[in-house]
């Protein structure tokens, strides 16, 4: 452990009486820089450089007391936030296909009340307050909330999994919003027609396609954006979806109106080498619509809060009140993981089968 006048010019280091570097010959004058040297408890050799001797005495101090609390009582100083996220973040890349979504929540939401903290410095209050930004701020919907917690959690479980911190983990205790899963958004005949008619004339003809696949297929947004060449059977009409939420790869047949935009994209790709049907115009995949779908439910005269999701719903709702699919082909085409997934469209079917059985007296 020591501290030493650091030469700027050769990098090398003298010892703090001398007036010039015992390498370069280099004047130390006024400006003197000066480099603390401490070995860590786990061996590793810890540097720094700063302008201040006085500041360099009090690293030194901090960092052999830290040193010395580790080898006597196994204390060791708890990471920084930012620092165990940034590893999480490398290893995300590496494992998760949603790690930019988690990007997102971090900058957006979470670092902002827990970048520079420790990780045990970090309490279930500061956690509550993160929620209450969030409520307060934009009223965020409870999905959302709900998102973010779980990140906090998952990155300090993580941690722990990795041996990275030993700690508390302070957003363990805090309650998730309550969810309601049954809001079914679904475009009403007159609705669809407008919207038809409105990407029909639309100047960007790729993205129509994606909005008409998308209301044909009941596809989720990501799986229509990574759809590859080399997952679409023409011939038999067939595509693979490779990944899916549901954790596993699905072949789905395609509708005629759905065979008939997947050719179309194929004649319109922005050079004949594009791995994805519906690329952006550069020939990459897209990541988002930005305004576009804004302007198209405006010139459509669609509700403003219809999301683009709605156009899955509109297409499960429609076929489960037609009286003509069972919940297993719906959970099938909707690629759902279990039938309970399924289960928010169960009261089209219910409908169906009342009007079935009011049937009965005609018959007679």
């Amino acid at each position: 452990m020591a501290t030493n006048l650091f030469c700027s010019n050769c990098k090398s280091t003298s010892s703090l009486k001398a007036k010039v570097c015992r390498k370069c010959g280099q004047d130390f004058g006024d400006s003197r820089k000066y480099r603390v040297v401490v070995k860590s408890a786990d061996g590793r050799r810890v540097s720094k450089v700063l302008d201040s001797l006085v500041m360099a005495r009090k690293l030194e101090r901090k960092l052999r007391d830290e040193a010395v609390e580790k080898n006597l009582f196994g204390i060791a100083k708890a990471p920084l936030v930012d620092d165990i996220w940034l590893e999480y973040l490398k290893w995300a890349k590496q494992n998760k296909k949603r790690w930019k979504e988690e990007e997102w929540r971090w900058k957006s939401h979470i670092e902002v009340h827990l970048k520079g903290k420790t990780m045990d410095s970090v309490i279930p209050h500061d956690i509550s307050n993160l929620i209450d930004d969030m409520k307060k701020k934009r009223a965020y919907a409870p999905a959302t909330i709900k998102l973010v917690l779980f990140l906090t959690k998952r990155l300090y479980n993580w941690a722990a999994q990795m041996g990275l911190y030993e700690g508390k983990n302070p957003a363990a205790s805090i309650k998730s919003p309550r969810l309601n899963n049954e809001v079914t958004e679904c475009l009403t005949h007159d609705e669809i027609k407008r919207l038809m008619a409105t990407l029909e004339g639309w100047w960007n003809r790729r993205v129509a396609l994606v909005v008409k696949f998308a209301l044909y297929t009941g596809l989720r947004r990501s799986e229509i954006f990574g759809l590859a060449w080399q997952n679409v059977d023409l011939l038999n009409g067939l595509i693979t979806l490779r990944n899916t939420k549901g954790g596993k790869d699905e072949i789905l047949p395609l509708s005629d109106e759905a065979l008939k935009i997947v050719i179309e994209a194929k004649h319109i790709l922005p050079n004949p080498d594009c791995p994805l049907v519906f690329s952006n115009r550069w020939g990459r995949k897209r990541v988002s619509f930005g305004n576009t779908w804004t302007y198209i439910k405006r010139a459509a005269k669609l509700p403003p809060d219809f999301r683009f999701h709605g156009l899955r719903h509109t297409f499960a709702s429609y076929l489960a009140s037609s009286g003509k699919v069972s919940t297993y082909t719906l959970q099938r085409l909707l690629t759902h993981k279990s039938p309970q997934m399924t289960q928010r469209y169960a009261h089209l079917f219910d409908q169906t089968l009342r009007e079935g059985a009011n049937l009965l007296p005609s018959l007679f």
